[in-house]
């Protein structure tokens, strides 16, 4: 049994399994108490335990009794001792001496398990950021999470302040791309994803994605089909790679998809346009690019972290935060590991052939 305080506004209460999910100010969301009923998939070498799973009641039927990293919405973490709470609260007259993050063991390890729920949740689905709610006796944290770090409200005293009540209400009713839900991929009609699943040689029935990326230059854009991603340990604050088999559907071929939040910064060139430089050059043992570029997306589904941080209202002024922009690129050669090889021979003619791609100029004559 958790010990929360159950305000005026806000009538969540947890005893036992059973919990009122505040329909009243959330009817879209559904509650579920997870605490004793993780997830084993996310590909952490864990269990990740929620104490509360939050889901949208789109799912219907098929809501989770307890967490499931694909298919969460939110989560909600308490914590009943102070030495436990990440979070500092500075005052505004001394916003740049003290640090907004504790530092003691007990701070880190509550930071790095909130942080490890979140990163599950990205890299267990195509978002775009994520929300949670961190709860310490009476007050709440909101907490807004993507590729660049994370952003957090004040403490809110629930009991006496309605902003709680209100964000549920307010997310409750907005539309998916403010949840997060990277809405430029969409469910794969079922005759176009059994010939996917089949042409990408997948076993049993996983669901498919479809999306269409821009193509490279003179080249025509791409419409792909492709699996949920596999969970793999990360922070929320990365890259957030994904690489997988994927099903070009016009041109019925299986390619290669990377999707990744790549650093956006006006000297670093995109990986697309090297790959279409080494193509024009006549590189050899490079693959083509088919396809690349930035999606195209809501303004509310880009990454806040760095626009935040430069308001006035952010606890310190003038931290460095890199700015990310989420990206797609496609190539024609879908590869094997380099742990998957019949012979040393396989091994060594493998990077021979990624070194002359690498530091060979396209007028030099190598003998292969």
């Amino acid at each position: 049994m958790y010990l929360v305080n159950v305000s005026p506004y806000l009538s969540l209460l947890i005893c036992d399994t059973k919990i009122d999910s505040i329909s009243s100010f959330a009817p879209q969301l559904h509650f579920v108490d997870s605490h004793s009923r993780g997830d084993k998939r996310t590909g952490f070498t864990f269990e990740i335990k929620l104490d509360i799973s939050v889901y949208h009641n789109t799912l219907g039927s098929t809501i989770p009794a307890g967490c499931d990293s694909s298919l969460l919405d939110m989560h909600i973490e308490f914590k009943m001792y102070n030495f436990e709470n990440p979070f500092t609260c500075p005052s505004s007259n001394n916003w740049d001496q003290v640090a907004f993050i504790g530092h003691t063991d007990n701070q880190q390890d509550t930071l790095g398990q909130i942080g490890t729920y979140a990163a599950a949740q990205l890299i267990s689905q195509f978002r775009t950021h994520c929300f949670s709610l961190f709860i310490l006796h009476d007050t709440a944290r909101i907490i807004r999470w993507d590729r660049e770090g994370a952003v957090v409200t004040e403490p809110i005293p629930y009991n006496t302040n309605s902003g709680l009540v209100e964000f549920f209400s307010r997310y409750s009713q907005a539309p998916p791309e403010l949840h997060g839900i990277d809405t430029t991929i969409s469910i794969t009609p079922s005759d176009e994803a059994t010939c996917a699943r089949k042409a990408s040689g997948l076993c049993g029935n996983p669901p498919m994605f479809k999306t269409t990326i821009p193509g490279n230059r003179d080249s025509p854009s791409l419409m792909v089909i492709f699996p949920r991603p596999e969970g793999r340990p990360s922070s929320p604050a990365c890259h957030g790679t994904h690489t997988c088999r994927t099903y070009d559907l016009l041109g019925d071929r299986v390619v290669y998809l990377k999707e990744s939040w790549r650093v956006n910064a006006t000297d670093i060139i995109s990986e697309g346009e090297i790959y279409a430089d080494l193509n024009a050059k006549g590189v050899s043992h490079v693959p083509i690019c088919l396809a690349s570029g930035n999606v195209p997306c809501w303004s509310q589904q880009k990454t806040q972290t760095f626009r935040c941080s430069r308001l006035a209202w952010a606890c310190k002024q003038g931290l460095v935060i890199i700015r990310h922009s989420h990206y797609f690129l496609v190539i024609d050669i879908v590869g094997d590991a380099l742990t998957d090889f019949s012979s040393s021979w396989q091994l060594v003619q493998a990077m021979h052939d990624a070194l002359i791609g690498e530091f060979f100029h396209p007028n030099d004559r190598v003998n292969s």
